[in-house]
């Protein structure tokens, strides 16, 4: 049940996969190689994405910027001057077309154009008012986005695919199904955790993992992990596998539990990114359906990087318990892609 939010509207996959989801090797490089720009066009240039911001590049975020621009004017019933807005979201100002969101006038962005971040959401909003206020031109642009036929835009824009990412050393808030009791487990026990709340996902943060997926995993020996027997030759540790969606759908992962010997880290809340703020945080969500293509995972960390990360040990001969309530994290190992196929039809 992964969950796609592409402008303010989330689509539940767990509700309606029909396809399942397979581990296979990567796209093809066309499916996923993009042109690399910083600028954003409607009736030619509009403006720039200079900076940085959320961990992605200036280039990945025009890429996300345009594709708001684009998905906004095929499905807004409004494409005057008058649309375009300004609303603050986690105390940056986003620009939106029709209640659709365009960008997020992020602190970096600012910084650089030696503006506050609200004068840049005014700047990039005019901006975005002067070409809408061309109406034929805009009409244009918009044909061919949509092969020239409007009253099919809804479908094109359902039936595009695209990547979404859980990268390496990720972070997803989990609780344990069970009491897990350490004393007395064998390698290979079985070991299920539950998300607690949903997690975007990137590049774009328009789809989330939601909160009741299950994670599946095993005690392992720590030695796969962990370099001269630390913290000793008996010493074990969880090695999470797999996510499972609501609706069964299983997705591969490298993870493990975020702590040190005999101890996890406790999960805390942290801020929404900018790029993802809109989507988590609107009141215009409506789930639709969607489908998962495929997911696979990518190699792990080499065991040198793996040693560094802060992983939970549990050392033999201590009494170590974790009860279902308690707020823990896992943390990726190494990066899982999943492709996802919006629903045919309206969104």
């Amino acid at each position: 049940m992964i969950r796609l939010q592409r402008l303010y509207i989330p689509i539940a996959l767990s509700a309606l996969v029909t396809l399942g989801i397979n581990v296979s090797r990567p796209a093809k490089a066309e499916n996923v190689v993009l042109k690399q720009t910083r600028t954003i066009t409607l009736c030619g240039d509009l403006f720039d994405i200079d900076a940085n911001a959320d961990r992605l590049t200036a280039e990945e975020r025009a890429r996300i910027v345009q594709n708001n621009l684009n998905n906004a004017l095929i499905k807004t019933a409004d494409r005057s001057p008058a649309a375009v807005s300004i609303r603050v979201y986690n105390n940056l100002p986003n620009v939106e077309l029709g209640g659709f969101h365009i960008v997020t006038a992020d602190s970096n962005s600012a910084i650089r154009a030696n503006m506050t971040t609200m004068q840049l959401a005014e700047y990039w909003a005019s901006k975005l008012k002067q070409c809408l206020a061309d109406s034929k031109t805009v009409q244009s642009y918009v044909s061919t986005l949509t092969g020239g036929n409007a009253g099919i835009a809804q479908s094109l824009v359902g039936t595009r695919k695209h990547i979404v990412v859980i990268p390496t050393e990720s972070r997803i808030p989990i609780k344990m199904a069970t009491q897990f009791y350490f004393d007395g487990t064998t390698l290979g026990d079985a070991v299920t955790g539950v998300v607690s709340r949903d997690v975007p996902l990137g590049p774009q943060f328009d789809t989330y993992l939601p909160a009741g997926s299950l994670v599946h995993g095993a005690v392992v020996d720590a030695g796969l992990y962990s370099f001269n027997h630390f913290p000793n030759r008996k010493a074990v540790t969880i090695q999470f596998n797999s996510i499972e969606t609501p609706d069964g759908q299983q997705i591969p992962i490298k993870a493990f539990i975020v702590g040190g010997v005999n101890q996890y880290d406790l999960h805390k809340e942290a801020a929404v990114e900018a790029q993802a703020s809109v989507s988590l945080n609107s009141v215009k969500s409506l789930a639709t359906k969607g489908m998962i293509a495929g997911a696979w995972v990518g190699d792990a960390l080499p065991k040198d990087e793996q040693a560094r990360l802060p992983r939970m040990f549990m050392d033999r001969g201590s009494v170590f318990d974790i009860m279902p309530d308690q707020d823990l994290e896992i943390e990726t190992s190494a990066t899982t892609s999943i492709s996802v196929a919006d629903a045919v039809g309206t969104l």
